[in-house]
């Protein structure tokens, strides 16, 4: 299939047919047409890094992801340079599973305690815009143009989704390291991430608070290291 005209070209388009991404008519509609498309953006951009040798890359990178978050973290500087992924769907952890189980099952909402006996996962997966991944770490990027992130699942009205693509990336990173960053067009301060990311960064607690169902040890480093890119700063 040749690349449609569009007012929006893409890179590496037989790669991009060949992406699972492709089969989800409503996402790849507006990747070809709307202008506030951030998987176009995303495609795009990540696809165009990888142009160039990663060892080029990778540095500027942890550079940008250093000067924005709380604590100058040094451990990515050294480490060899990660493969991308992107789309990527990742599980519900078992343990946020259990837990939002038995807080479904205590709930004073009828419809909450009904869902806790429905042995389906209370949790779909959680679709990871892009995975950075190496030996000794696991970064997971979140992607915004225009939209902010949502604030509540449809059975956890406080599990928003900073929260939800930490909970992930450190189920799946094992022993190794865990980042959470985000891409975005701008730091608009009426941006709820904003806030959000703030808080975490300044009170560490406040993230231990919402994975309850984690250990704290860990998650102060990883809230410190939370990191906000622009999408310009990128290109």
């Amino acid at each position: 299939m040749s690349q449609p005209s569009s007012p929006f070209p893409f890179v590496d388009w037989d790669e991009l047919l060949a992406h699972p991404k492709a089969a989800k008519k409503r996402d790849f509609g507006r990747m070809l047409d709307s202008p506030r498309s951030e998987d176009w953006v995303t495609w795009n951009v990540l696809r165009g890094m990888q142009w160039r040798p990663s060892c080029e890359w990778w540095p500027e990178l942890v550079h940008l992801a250093q000067r924005d978050s709380a604590d100058g973290d040094e451990f990515l500087v050294a480490v060899k340079p990660p493969t991308i992924r992107l789309w990527h769907k990742a599980p519900t952890p078992p343990a946020y599973e259990r837990a939002s189980r038995r807080r479904m099952a205590q709930s004073d909402n009828s419809k909450f305690r009904k869902r806790a006996d429905n042995p389906k996962l209370v949790e779909g997966k959680t679709e990871v815009d892009v995975v950075l991944e190496g030996t000794d770490y696991l970064v997971f990027a979140e992607a915004k143009l225009g939209s902010d992130v949502s604030l509540q699942t449809t059975y956890d009205p406080d599990r928003n989704q900073i929260v939800r693509n930490i909970d992930c990336v450190i189920e799946e990173a094992g022993g190794r390291r865990p980042y959470f960053w985000m891409f975005v067009r701008d730091r608009n301060e009426a941006k709820v991430f904003r806030e959000l990311v703030d808080g975490y960064r300044g009170n560490p607690s406040a993230l231990a608070a919402a994975l309850h169902h984690r250990p704290p040890e860990g998650l102060e480093r990883l809230a410190r290291s939370i990191a906000v890119i622009e999408w310009r700063e990128l290109l």
